[in-house]
């Protein structure tokens, strides 16, 4: 009995694989052409180290209608690490509470799985993270957090 598979049939299923590889690996390699370019002034594109050598680094994770940070940053110089991890625009503003007058604001949306930083001064005091984009407000995107004057380690409280 002869065999249907023949030189040239192997030699095509062996060229396949060269040829998937690089499917997967092109949009990696090109960034897969979504991340939209830094944006001017205090905003630019999220380094890939969360550590900033002048002040503190904040995680603020955007997502459907939830801003996920923590309760309490730290007075003074600080770095925003902003992330939208949802599939909707989002953008960030932060209010005071006892005067609500805004403090600061992001200077354009962020784009689905964009990531930014950001580095501000905040005073201490009472605040509101908000996201008023397309009244995601409304739908539950805010957040009230504290920002805390920084203690010396090791110190008690100031007298």
């Amino acid at each position: 009995m002869i065999s249907r598979t023949t030189i040239p049939d192997r030699c095509a299923h062996s060229a396949l694989i060269p040829l998937l590889a690089a499917c997967v690996c092109f949009p990696m390699a090109c960034g897969e052409g979504g991340a939209p370019p830094p944006s001017s002034g205090s905003e630019s594109a999220a380094p890939a180290a969360s550590t900033d050598p002048e002040g503190v680094v904040v995680d603020i994770d955007l997502d459907e209608y939830n801003i996920l940070m923590n309760s309490v940053m730290p007075a003074g110089r600080v770095t925003l690490a902003l992330a939208n991890r949802g599939f909707e625009e989002h953008n960030l503003l932060f209010v005071v509470l006892e005067s609500d007058s805004t403090v600061w604001e992001t200077e354009r949306r962020l784009s689905p799985g964009e990531r930014r930083t950001v580095t501000l001064d905040l005073e201490a005091g009472k605040y509101r993270a908000v996201c008023d984009f397309s009244g995601h407000e409304g739908r539950g995107m805010l957040v009230e957090f504290s920002v805390e004057e920084k203690t010396p380690t090791g110190a008690g409280p100031d007298r």
